[in-house]
């Protein structure tokens, strides 16, 4: 692809009109930056996905999204039904130790999951038995499981637990957060060997890039960097596989098909 042509999705994107920019800002950004689609992602602490529904549905070209339901409610589990029914959202944010009845109402309804942290338990042998539970739910790992690269360093024996979920075909793994989560600075040289694990664990087709576009104190620049990260400082990608990374493969996760 062109640099005219190429599909940039960006698969994790806080907007608001509290805590987050609105969603008009990220309109301007995507359009600086040449970004085709985004999945808005709710953001912690805040169940009220009224704001997102409406984003999507106002931009239904533009965006899909993923919703935030408080696991530890007893009403959870009717709370996704609800929100599955609404039918504008194609996910929920939830953390790994969600309860049996969350993931049971996730898998009735074949909702991605896209699971947040923290990176032991996301890793913990008790996960991988629900995602092997839950055939119906896609389990997308935000930031690579949450997992702050400095506390796992060579041999990676957490991240290698962690792969182990990549084994099973209802798992994807997001490339994102870098800025916090490494302990070097852009272009993050301590991240690579965790990419090339992931890319030979879940290939290009389970894995997709996130800018961070919501990060404090981000800017134009350091969105764009977010994009050279992938096409300037990853060498060890094929054309097809920045391909997917950078947008096919959170297009067919939320149900398009280029």
């Amino acid at each position: 692809m062109t640099g005219t042509d190429r599909v940039i999705v960006d698969c994790h994107v806080h907007v608001g009109l509290t805590k987050f920019r609105p969603v008009e800002d990220y309109l301007h950004a995507m359009r600086t930056h040449g970004v085709t689609r985004a999945v808005l992602v709710q953001h912690l602490g805040n169940p009220d996905n009224d704001y997102l529904e409406r984003c999507v549905q106002e931009y239904p070209e533009l965006f899909t999204g993923v919703g935030l339901v408080d696991a530890g409610d007893r009403d959870a589990p009717r709370q996704i039904e609800k929100l599955a029914g609404r039918a504008v959202l194609g996910g929920v944010r939830l953390p790994p130790t969600a309860p049996a009845d969350v993931w049971k109402a996730m898998d009735t309804h074949r909702l991605v999951a896209s699971v947040t942290g923290p990176f032991d338990a996301v890793a913990d042998d008790a996960f991988l038995g629900v995602v092997d539970r839950y055939p119906g739910v896609h389990f997308r790992f935000e930031h690579l499981g949450w997992l702050r690269l400095a506390d796992d360093p060579e041999p990676y024996r957490g991240f290698q637990r962690f792969l182990r979920l990549a084994t099973r075909p209802n798992t994807s793994a997001t490339w994102s957060g870098f800025f916090h989560n490494a302990a070097t600075a852009y272009p993050y040289p301590d991240a690579e060997p965790y990419l090339r694990m992931s890319l030979a664990a879940f290939g290009a087709e389970r894995l997709m890039w996130s800018g961070d576009w919501n990060r404090e104190g981000g800017t134009d620049a350091t969105y764009t960097d977010a994009i050279s990260h992938v096409t300037d400082h990853m060498p060890f990608l094929s054309a097809r596989e920045r391909e997917f990374v950078l947008g096919r493969s959170a297009d067919e996760l939320f149900g398009r098909r280029l």
